[in-house]
């Protein structure tokens, strides 16, 4: 009889019980040196069980076994080496520790899934097309029309059907700010928690669903028990704010304070009443609008709400600043601190938010002057006389009237931060602008370069001392060999215009030591500095002025 080989970096207990329940297979254990090479070598081989984080190894064993038609598995420690499997495009994956009954049967359906060729993918393909349109792969949410056909008995029978919208807002905004895999987390935390509040509330019944596949709102379907009321529209009001705490506070453990801050959910509500005349998807899409409709008017009223808080806050001058470290990589020392304004009040807590509500209340110029204030007022008391003062301005901002006054006692140690939140236009004005204040001392920095209008023309044109790397480019940068080779492009373009990169939003030590290797001097993230946390790489968590 023919043996099959699962070759493998582990010889494990439970690897070694997984193969011996598979028929005519036998475990080959080889070092991480000598994987490639026994790939190349055996004949006989039909998996690959890997369990490194070396995402060197990782990538030249996947692509070698993918070359033979070899399936490949994972065993993941944690949620980094998951998204590494993910990004690989292994066959299939585990959560180690595991079972063998669960490793065999892993390594069972990666059989079926090594690349096939010709008919076999066009098969395949008509398949998965199939599949995504029915189901959310991120989720695993049902979409609508799988929805209203397991529904449909239930409505009839009931003749009422009661539909909520839940409007995320701003979580095109994380993914613009942190990168895709960053919002594919959230998400993935948001279902969690809503699936955990639905199952303790008054609507355990109902059934949750996205309107389409990648969607980022959500849908519910509440038919209620024989017998019991409809949800009324005050049990709805007192539901949406009870469930908005909870995926807020769920946000919060998860990824931090930054991003929940950046959450708002904004629920509406329909009543669909089932009519034999009239095509029961019609009245549902109906009621869909309605209800989306119904999420848009609480937006806007809330709007204006944080609209009234920003004016209370300007008047108040209710604005505070986290002073954020930026740390040499090698030594770990600060090198300086970039503001961070912060509004008093929670609804304006987050900067992105504070600025998006200035901006629909043309309230820009005197939020920035507020936030420049507070932020050059606490110098003396934060910064050592060696360290600069980051201070966050936008192009925008050039044109108000009072910028030109802008003060500090030692011009040479501070940073104007350039935050492209809108367009430069004029470049060649732009830059006698920035002379003007380099005359003065002044020093210059573009920020979220990598994403947005900060691309390599602007850092042309502006050539700044310091080049701030997106958060998108420095996530998960360990995993990611294209994400390295920009980054230490962009060191080398630095070093020769006489600039300096920082890597910001530095949040693992697995990133931290990559761009240590990748020659980036300066770093900035969660990873070595969390307010009123107690952080890692040596720092205080916060330092009392002085």
């Amino acid at each position: 009889m023919t043996v099959s080989v699962l070759l493998s970096d582990t010889n494990d207990q439970e690897v070694q019980e997984a193969v011996a329940a598979l028929p005519g297979w036998r475990l080959e254990m080889r070092p991480l040196d000598e994987l490639v090479e026994t790939l190349d070598a055996m004949s006989d081989i039909r998996a690959v069980l890997l369990t490194t984080d070396d995402p060197t190894i990782l990538r030249a064993a996947v692509e070698k076994s993918h070359e033979r038609r070899i399936a490949v598995i994972m065993g993941c420690r944690d949620e980094t080496a998951r998204r590494r499997a993910v990004d690989f495009r292994v066959e299939e994956w585990y959560r180690s520790p595991a079972s063998p009954e669960e490793i065999a049967a892993r390594i069972h359906t990666a059989l079926g899934r090594v690349a096939p060729t010709g008919a076999e993918v066009a098969e395949r393909a008509e398949r998965v097309e199939r599949q995504e349109m029915l189901y959310d792969a991120l989720t695993g949410l049902p979409t609508l029309p799988v929805m209203i056909e397991r529904m449909r008995g239930a409505i009839r029978k009931r003749g009422e059907l009661v539909v909520m919208y839940l409007n995320f807002v701003r979580y095109s905004k994380i993914e613009e700010i942190y990168g895709w895999e960053k919002l594919d987390a959230v998400l993935e935390t948001t279902a969690r928690s809503v699936h955990e509040f639905l199952d303790d509330s008054a609507l355990r019944s109902s059934r949750m669903m996205v309107g389409f596949t990648n969607d980022d709102d959500f849908i519910f379907f509440h038919v209620p028990a024989p017998g019991v009321p409809a949800a009324s529209e005050r049990l709805i009001t007192e539901l949406a704010s009870r469930l908005e705490r909870h995926v807020a506070q769920r946000l919060e453990e998860a990824h931090g304070e930054e991003i929940a801050a950046l959450f708002d959910i904004y629920i509406g509500s329909s009543h669909v009443y089932y009519n034999p005349k009239i095509r029961l998807e019609r009245l549902i899409y109906r009621g869909i609008r309605e209800a989306a409709n119904a999420a848009k008017s609480v937006e806007e009223r809330e709007r204006a709400r944080k609209v009234s808080d920003l004016k209370a806050t300007l008047r108040a001058r209710s604005v505070y600043i986290d002073y954020h470290p930026i740390l040499t990589t090698d030594t770990g020392e600060i090198f300086g601190y970039e503001a961070l304004a912060r509004g008093v009040m929670r609804s304006l807590r987050s900067p992105e938010v504070m600025f998006e509500v200035a901006a629909e209340a043309d309230l820009i110029w005197e939020l920035s002057r507020l936030c420049r204030s507070r932020a050059v007022e606490g110098m003396a008391s934060w910064l050592t006389d060696q360290q600069l003062l980051f201070l966050n301005v936008d192009p925008h901002d050039f044109s108000d009237p009072t910028f030109d006054s802008l003060e500090a006692a030692d011009p040479e140690r501070v940073v104007i931060e350039i935050t492209e939140r809108t367009a430069i236009k004029d470049y060649p004005k732009f830059r006698e602008r920035l002379q003007a204040f380099r005359d003065r001392g002044f020093r210059f920095a573009v920020d979220d370069a990598g994403s947005g209008y900060a691309g390599l023309g602007s850092i042309a044109n502006l050539e700044p001392d310091f080049i701030k790397l997106d958060i998108s480019l420095i996530n998960s940068i360990d995993t990611n060999f294209i994400k390295q080779n920009l980054v230490e492009t962009m060191v080398k373009f630095a070093e020769e215009h006489d600039a300096m990169v920082i890597a910001e939003g530095v949040e693992r030590a697995e990133e931290l030591e990559t761009v240590k290797q990748l020659g980036v001097p300066l770093v900035q993230g969660f990873f070595l500095h969390r307010p009123d946390l107690v952080p890692t790489f040596g720092l205080p968590a916060a330092r009392a002025p002085r």
